[in-house]
């Protein structure tokens, strides 16, 4: 997914809202994104604590539109879905 694509998606969402990636049925925390090796793109690394979409987009506001946005195990990531059966809304990536 671009960067830009991503942006556009949820500039109205709430900056609260949590980031999450699904990996088949597994649900996992969003915790920090890094460089792919060798590449200007960026990889979402899981961990236990959630980033919230603010603390995203502040680490990604240089990056260029075209960056684009890969899983950990360096697949595309197509989209997202959001869920709001939280008190605070998750933005789960696939």
């Amino acid at each position: 997914m671009k960067l830009l694509d991503f942006n556009n998606l949820t500039q109205y969402m709430s900056p609260k809202s949590l980031l999450f990636w699904q990996e088949n049925d597994a649900i996992l925390a969003i915790s920090q994104v890094r460089y792919a090796d060798d590449s200007p793109n960026l990889l979402i690394v899981t961990g236990e604590k959630p980033m919230t979409l603010s603390q995203f987009t502040a680490r990604l506001r240089e990056m260029s539109s075209e960056t684009q946005i890969f899983a950990q195990n360096q697949h595309p990531i197509f989209g997202f879905r959001l869920t709001l059966n939280d008190k605070i809304p998750h933005i789960i990536l696939k």
